[in-house]
């Protein structure tokens, strides 16, 4: 079930995703659901698919010369301030330092 639920979240991640839609998706109550996701992974559903969210984000920060706020709304943020406050939770630094800091090979798309 855990695998199904995160080959969803990663095909789906720039979209608007529903705790009720992936519930469904294992056939179980959304509270049941809940408590199945956090007893798993230790994190909230909402955590998990922000993780995913931010290891994309940080993939394309890395890859390519998007803008922010265009690699925020790819992945799947509302909006830039709700993407920074996420990102800089994960990441412990804000998307344009962290893009600034890459000191590894980039491979421009």
């Amino acid at each position: 079930r855990i695998e199904k639920v995160f080959d969803y979240l990663n095909l789906n991640y720039s979209q608007e995703v529903k705790l009720s839609d992936v519930a469904k998706l294992t056939n179980m109550p959304e509270v049941s659901f809940s408590r199945f996701i956090k007893k798993r992974t230790g994190k909230t559903f909402i955590d998990s698919l922000n993780e995913i969210r931010v290891a994309h984000a940080s993939r394309l920060l890395i890859d390519t010369t998007n803008t922010i706020s265009e690699i925020a709304y790819s992945c799947g943020f509302n909006n830039i301030s709700n993407f920074n406050r996420v990102f800089k939770r994960k990441k412990n630094t804000t998307p344009k330092e962290f893009r600034d800091n890459y000191s590894g090979t980039r491979v421009f798309i």
